[in-house]
């Protein structure tokens, strides 16, 4: 008796269309974000846009929040975070290290910086503020973490124990030292990275 592949087909068919769905979504949102901003930007505009009915946008994300968080995660995986986290352990060089990471931070709030704002501007939707809070988390492991090798090495910049520079290096990594850096100063990214560059390696670690 032959197999019917029907079912399978259909069923790959449905997925590659939600896929495609969400995919126009997000870049509509994106795009309406840099444009507008989160608080101007309507679900209607958003679904308009994506070509799509404002009830597919609202049954897929459940709110612009959702959208914002979704977009976040793309991000991560969009700026190499494993990567570039492999990267920064495998450094020996904490002055390296150090660079490596501002590199990395930079490099997620360039690519994202409309979605950034998005996402500053909507700590008040439950998705948004859950995913942020646990970047933030996830961030100040990383700084503790960094911190401690470079107190295991002994480079760590006389009087300064390797907490207080894990939390020195988490408040000025935080997203909001960039929008107001970029945003309000005019600062290019590159002027960003310099400075936050240059400040935490005075401030945190010894001369080599």
């Amino acid at each position: 008796m032959p197999v019917s592949t029907r079912r399978p087909y259909r069923s790959n068919l449905r997925e590659e269309q939600a896929h495609e769905t969400r995919l126009r979504i997000r870049k509509s949102a994106r795009k309406l974000f840099a444009s507008k901003g989160f608080t101007e930007t309507t679900i209607n505009e958003i679904a308009e846009n994506a070509g799509v009915a404002p009830q597919t946008v609202y049954s897929v994300f459940g709110s612009k929040g959702g959208i914002v968080a979704a977009i976040l995660e793309d991000l991560q995986e969009s700026a190499g975070e494993s990567l570039r986290v492999a990267e920064m352990i495998s450094e020996e060089d904490p002055h390296r290290q150090l660079r490596l990471f501002i590199s990395w931070i930079r490099t997620f709030f360039e690519q994202g910086a409309p979605i950034v704002r998005a996402a500053l501007a909507a700590q008040s939707d439950a998705d948004v503020a859950a995913l942020t809070d646990q970047g933030d988390q996830n961030r100040r492991n990383g700084t503790r973490t960094l911190a401690e090798i470079w107190a295991g090495k002994g480079t760590l910049r006389e009087g300064i124990e390797h907490e207080d520079a894990a939390q020195q290096l988490w408040l000025l990594t935080s997203a909001e030292q960039y929008i107001l850096a970029t945003d309000k100063l005019g600062w290019s990214p590159d002027q960003y990275e310099q400075w936050l560059g240059d400040l935490l390696e005075r401030e945190l670690l010894k001369r080599p």
